[in-house]
């Protein structure tokens, strides 16, 4: 599902590779290796993507994931997956092993456990942003907190909903991690229930990427949720990535003090975090087009430097067809174009929420992963998972 589009050298190589670049169909000869290096990534970057265990074990019309290129930042963590050794990693990374090993206390390099979170040294750290790059579900606290469900405080979805997550195609979980209200339980929203959340996603080959809503009322309070997000581990697993859903407006009513604030989390949250940064934001449609007042001057060239993805939580079927939005095709087409534009970066990675789910046609779900294809985006997803049934993920990851 990514809309990764790798250099291509021959024709018959261009025509294994799916329209908008989002896979590479296997033809017969071809190895993992030489597929890998086609595509300008490591045998192991392309084995984990597919979670493929044994990498002679492909058949020719299988369709891979071709993991997006990570962006060059320091410093960095990496996650150990199935079937890594510490070699491999170093190399994707472009340090030694021998650094990588001094880095982390490792004393035998055979010794490494898959969920072992790993620090990158500083001197050629990457940011990988694969978790964006790969078919998406959302999950927020409604739908798996005791204290936010409905009806007996029984919540809809609980970690054992990921095995038919992973059935369906779906390989990155976005999941709700902690929320700024008074029903909260703490920094973190039940801490055991997301380490269940998580291992249970690692386990089947999925990664996950925590999310929070910042109020900016409080920048303090805002980051110390956001730190112990990107901070929290179980059994030596961590989250694969952090994304800021921007939002909130009652917070900070005044556009210019909010703008500021927004400005100023993210620049302290970039400051000190290594690792990749999502930012959920308003589609540009919705803030340049439809209404204007919502959040006049977004400060998108001000956020630049200091996100690795932006989502768009691009909505279709929030708009009306009197708008023209009601399309998927042309709002998911639209919104990729106006944020890059914004952003003053034509090749920003765009990972495009669609939705919400449950509530458009087959033919319209193929419209969006069309556009979204078309438009260049590194990935999709659909919110949410509990509205979701079953045949649109397959059509979804059908590539």
């Amino acid at each position: 599902m990514p809309a990764l589009v790798p250099f291509v050298t021959t024709l018959v190589f261009a025509a294994a590779l799916h329209a908008g670049g989002d896979g590479y169909t296997v033809g017969r000869g071809d190895t993992l290796s030489g597929i890998a290096e086609r595509t300008g990534v490591s045998t192991a970057e392309l084995a984990r993507a597919n979670a493929i265990t044994d990498p002679n074990l492909i058949v020719a019309g299988q369709v891979l994931d071709v993991p997006q290129p990570a962006a060059p930042a320091q410093p960095s963590t990496y996650t150990v997956r199935a079937a890594d050794t510490l070699t491999a990693i170093a190399a994707g990374l472009g340090v030694s092993s021998a650094e990588l090993a001094r880095a982390n206390g490792i004393t035998d390099p055979n010794r490494i456990l898959v969920g072992q979170v790993l620090d990158v040294p500083g001197g050629a750290a990457t940011r990988q942003i694969s978790a964006y790059s790969r078919l998406g579900t959302w999950v927020d606290v409604y739908d798996y907190v005791p204290a936010f469900g409905s009806g007996a405080g029984v919540p809809q979805l609980s970690p054992t909903s990921v095995a038919a997550m992973a059935a369906a195609g779906i390989r990155t979980l976005y999941l709700q991690a902690a929320v700024d209200s008074p029903r909260a339980s703490g920094i973190l929203e039940a801490p055991d229930l997301l380490g269940a959340f998580l291992t249970r996603a690692h386990a089947v080959g999925m990664q996950v990427v925590a999310w929070y809503v910042p109020t900016f009322s409080d920048l303090d309070a805002d980051l110390q949720h956001l730190r112990a997000m990107r901070d929290f581990r179980v059994s030596g697993q961590g989250f694969d990535g952090l994304a800021v859903d921007i939002e909130w407006t009652a917070g900070v009513p005044d556009t210019s003090r909010r703008n500021a604030a927004l400005v100023e989390l993210s620049r302290r949250l970039r400051a000190e975090t290594g690792t990749a940064i999502g930012a959920i934001v308003l589609p540009p449609v919705l803030l340049e087009v439809v209404n204007q007042n919502y959040w006049p001057r977004f400060p998108w060239q001000a956020l630049a430097p200091y996100y690795d993805v932006w989502l768009p939580m691009a909505y279709w079927t929030d708009r009306t067809t009197e708008s023209g939005y009601s399309d998927p095709a042309r709002y998911t087409t639209e919104n990729i174009a106006r944020i890059r534009t914004d952003l003053g970066q034509p090749k920003a990675a765009v990972h495009v929420i669609g939705g919400i789910g449950g509530s458009s046609t087959a033919a319209q779900y193929r419209q969006f992963v069309t556009a979204a294809r078309g438009g260049g985006a590194v990935g999709i997803s659909l919110y949410d998972f509990r509205a979701t049934s079953p045949s649109v993920w397959s059509i979804l990851a059908r590539k």
